[in-house]
């Protein structure tokens, strides 16, 4: 997470929403909110970014770019900006605990997004 934004605006996605634990090992390290105006929406912070500890190795989870059946292509949420490159730093860091990927100029905002 370093050198990200404290907030930035990601393409429309499906927002995972009231999950269940036990989250043992977990370290939240994003959340997003979907108002109850929303289909489903909780009103609640979700987590869509977290580390588990699992033994001696490092897991990467991120919840952005979930697909159904019913998208059709092109999935905006998988060519957002934030899509690609937290997918490619949480893998460098699950990998070798480090992060040496720098963050794109055209990484989101708080007042936009960004789509590749």
């Amino acid at each position: 997470m370093n050198g990200l934004p404290s907030a930035w605006l990601h393409a429309n996605d499906e927002l995972y929403s009231n999950r269940r634990g036990p989250a043992e090992n977990v370290t939240v390290l994003a959340t997003a909110m979907a108002p109850t105006s929303m289909p489903n929406g909780t009103g609640e912070h979700e987590p869509i970014i977290m580390t588990i500890a699992y033994g001696k190795g490092r897991v990467f989870h991120d919840t952005l770019g979930h697909v159904g059946a019913t998208h059709k292509q092109p999935i905006v949420a998988m060519k957002s900006v934030d899509y690609s490159v937290l997918l490619q730093r949480g893998t460098e860091w699950a990998a070798t605990g480090s992060v040496t990927i720098p963050l794109p100029s055209n990484f989101p905002a708080a007042d936009r997004t960004s789509i590749r």
